[in-house]
């Protein structure tokens, strides 16, 4: 009799250090979730028509559930985005701007925020509100345990995405994988959540301005031994894209072929020269 009753504690010992380890493994668990502390960063530029209703979903999530998440904004451009974001700013006191003066592209705004963001997690997202913020904050609740995690387009087959653009990204998607070894099927996803102690150390290695700035992240988040998963998501295509079929193949080509040299031994024989030139056109493409 004795020995049952010992048999069944330890068992009962054994099975809640695997259920506590399976929480404390869990960056988000159905309990807990609000708790944790967040930097939704958004980069912008020239957003005035698109960016106001991503704002509001936001403010409106963070109003009703008062958890301890702010909203950063990287901005660039001169439209009046600046001036919309501001007029939220005066209402709320977890939004705020990282602004430069002049257009620096997606990888230099993001880099901005790397000393503002005080959390545990990191939400970025673009500005387009292609994929809903509720969206984000509904998988969020369900748990989630890898140290990335990548809102895909392309995992969902019912997203209705343009043709040139599918057969632009699919092309690309596969010459990264065979090139970089990245096996993540939507490489240029703007929606992700990262933890951010990975996300600051990235983004000390992260070179890259333009658009290519996602797979720079990517590959030194990789590079770093970090688990991702990528999570089918809906996508609703925006019509006000700045997406620009020729500017993207050139700049993605250039961008990838200028990595790959980068991180290789003939780097070092690279005329500083060349290098210069390569940011001078490719700065934000």
């Amino acid at each position: 009799m004795e020995r049952s009753i010992h048999f069944y504690i330890v068992a009962l010992d054994t099975f809640m250090v695997l259920v506590l380890q399976n929480e404390n493994n869990t960056m988000f668990n159905q309990y807990d979730w609000l708790k944790a502390r967040v930097d939704i960063v958004i980069p912008a530029f020239n957003e005035e028509k698109r960016i106001e209703p991503v704002i509001k979903s936001i403010v409106s999530f963070i109003e009703e559930n008062k958890p301890e998440w702010r909203l950063i904004i990287a901005l660039d451009g001169d439209d009046r985005t600046e001036e919309i974001i501001s007029k939220y700013m005066k209402m709320y006191n977890f939004i705020f701007i990282s602004r430069s003066n002049s257009r620096s592209g997606k990888g230099s705004a993001i880099k901005r925020t790397a000393n503002l963001v005080d959390s545990d997690f990191v939400i970025l997202m673009d500005a387009d509100g292609a994929i809903s913020f509720s969206t984000i904050v509904n998988y969020i609740r369900k748990g989630i345990s890898s140290d990335i995690t990548i809102f895909s387009r392309y995992l969902n087959s019912e997203n209705n995405i343009p043709l040139h653009r599918m057969i632009i990204s699919r092309g690309f998607n596969m010459l990264l994988k065979i090139i970089l070894g990245i096996d993540i099927n939507d490489t240029q996803s703007g929606y992700k959540i990262i933890k951010t102690d990975l996300f600051r150390d990235a983004l000390k290695n992260v070179s890259v301005t333009n658009t290519f700035f996602d797979v720079d992240l990517l590959y030194h988040l990789k590079k770093n031994g970090v688990t991702s998963e990528e999570i089918p998501t809906k996508y609703n295509h925006s019509e006000g894209s700045k997406f620009n079929p020729i500017t993207e193949v050139i700049g993605q080509g250039v961008s990838l072929l200028a990595f790959r040299i980068r991180h290789s031994r003939i780097y070092k024989h690279i005329p500083p020269q060349m290098e210069k030139l390569y940011y001078a056109i490719f700065l934000y493409i």
